[in-house]
């Protein structure tokens, strides 16, 4: 939220500062791929708010090379489905919205992935957790609905905080719409 007092300014200078404020559907589009390409960069860089990632289980590492694929890196990525559910506004995952006029926007960027809560901020997982339709039940990784006590922890691997990289690209790119805005007042 952007909030702005002033003593004794004429209508037509708020008007500006209301015109200046007031994105359009492009710009706000140019945001939020500028938040999107910072959650991209976590992928990447296998890392949230700048700090790594925790690294793979030995476990799943096996696994996923029984699997044939890639063992230790990358993570969270084996199929893609899941980066692409936070990055690509056009999958079915994909959730975004945005409300808000003049001056107060708010832009909620996330995804349905039912994976996500578990994997972003770590926790337990056990075998009365239920199944996860997009997961194939892999042993020790993601246990069959009601298969008993076996716990495992996943540690956070947090997708959607920015690092500083991603927040100084963020605040360029508002700086460049809203500039581009000013410019484009009568």
């Amino acid at each position: 939220m952007i909030r702005l007092e002033l003593i004794d300014v004429p209508d037509e200078v708020w008007d500006a500062i209301e015109a200046v404020l007031d994105l359009g559907s492009k710009e706000r589009h140019k945001i939020a791929e500028a938040v999107r390409l910072g959650f991209a960069w976590n992928f990447a860089h296998e890392s949230g708010g700048g700090d790594p990632w925790a690294p793979l289980a030995p476990m799943t590492v096996r696994i996923r090379r029984d699997l044939g694929f890639a063992g230790e890196h990358p993570i969270l990525q084996r199929t893609r489905e899941l980066k692409s559910s936070l990055v690509d506004p056009n999958h079915p995952l994909n959730y975004y919205s945005e409300e808000g006029d003049a001056g107060d926007w708010l832009m909620t960027f996330g995804t349905e992935d039912p994976r996500f809560p578990l994997l972003h901020a770590g926790g337990w997982i056990s075998g009365s957790i239920p199944a996860n339709p997009l997961q194939p039940q892999l042993p020790g990784e993601w246990p069959a609905a009601g298969g008993g006590g076996v716990m495992h922890y996943v540690p956070p691997r947090p997708m959607t905080v920015l690092g500083l990289d991603s927040l100084r690209r963020l605040k360029d790119t508002i700086d460049y719409v809203l500039h581009e805005r000013w410019q484009r007042l009568p």
